[in-house]
């Protein structure tokens, strides 16, 4: 049995899919042109996977200076300057949704569930059910996949207990912090080219000024133990 069908039995109340599902080409593209084997060999010598709670660096200047990771700018950003971090933890649930100006690449150094939707479903209701109105996703190890701009994502769940590990590639200047005297009427705003919206049990977010706009069953899975 694979880890998706073990997945899936551990969490029979929510339908996941693969990558290979049509349905997922509305939301990315997976590139298997890539040689990730130095970015593994990276991360695995230089970053422990975090716990309890989920790491994430917009930049690092280590894995930026990995050749495949200069690569992929250039082939997907056309040379525009990206920016490339890593992102981890222990999450079991999806309770924000955040989109972006341009592409997000991901590097998958674990298996991950995604939970994917589309920003026309929450710019026409209002608001988002990840439960009702969006798609979930077993993304594999070694998967490299570009999320399009058009796409809600926020943080994978993870699929083992010993937690998630993925890369993350955008735009840079993407995810750093607002000037001090940054002003808009966009409320979604809340750092650099990065859109978002919580569930109401995200008291720390919303502590900070993030606005709820998820709606619906938060969706929380357990993940295997291997």
């Amino acid at each position: 049995m694979s880890s998706l069908e073990d997945f899936q039995k551990l969490n029979p109340e929510y339908k996941i899919l693969s990558i290979d599902d049509p349905d997922f080409k509305k939301y990315g593209k997976v590139y298997t042109n890539y040689d990730i084997s130095e970015v593994t060999d990276y991360m695995d010598k230089n970053v422990k996977i975090s716990s309890p709670a989920n790491f994430y660096t917009p930049t690092n200047k280590g894995l930026e200076a990995i050749p495949v990771i200069q690569e992929m700018g250039r082939d997907i950003y056309a040379y525009m300057p990206i920016e490339a971090g890593e992102c981890t933890g222990q999450s079991t649930n999806f309770s924000a949704i955040e989109y972006h100006q341009g592409s997000e690449t991901n590097i998958m150094l674990t298996d991950v569930i995604m939970v994917l939707g589309q920003r026309s479903t929450l710019d026409t209701k209002g608001s988002y059910s990840p439960a009702d109105d969006g798609q979930t996703f077993f993304v594999p190890a070694g998967t490299v996949v570009e999320f399009y701009s058009s796409t809600l994502h926020y943080a994978p769940i993870k699929v083992h207990d010993s937690g998630f590990s993925i890369i993350v590639m955008l735009i840079k200047g993407s995810n750093e912090e607002l000037p001090a005297d940054f002003k808009s009427t966009n409320k979604r705003i809340v750092k650099q080219n990065k859109f978002q919206l919580v569930d109401p049990s995200r008291k720390d977010k919303i502590a900070i000024g993030v606005q709820v706009g998820l709606t619906g069953k938060l969706i929380e899975m357990k993940p295997l133990d291997k």
